[in-house]
């Protein structure tokens, strides 16, 4: 796991710099149950639909939560379950990236 996220962040930081996909966000009216549970399944569909690719970053938390109307700790919790599914990764100074394709 280690090498894949060298992998991944050494390309993105070598190649380019990370793609970031900042104009997207959850969709709240999909939010249904447990709230970060939902918007980690999002981040992995939106991953399995090529909305993110490997090494792309994410929107700050800070940021969707201000959209979403939720408080930060829900979307950090929300991160932390994806991070947990190994399909991103939060790097200080650089955001979090994306580290693979979702799992079929």
């Amino acid at each position: 796991m280690q090498a894949h996220i060298e992998t991944v962040v050494g390309r993105a930081s070598e190649s380019r710099a990370p793609r970031l996909a900042q104009d997207w966000r959850p969709d709240f009216a999909r939010i249904r149950g447990h709230v970060a549970r939902a918007i980690a399944d999002q981040i992995e569909e939106a991953i399995r639909a090529g909305v993110f690719r490997p090494g792309d970053r994410l929107p700050s938390q800070q940021a969707i939560a201000d959209s979403l109307g939720f408080h930060p700790n829900t979307i950090h919790a929300a991160f932390r379950e994806a991070a947990r599914r190994g399909l991103i990764k939060g790097f200080a100074g650089r955001g979090t990236l994306v580290l693979a394709a979702a799992p079929s």
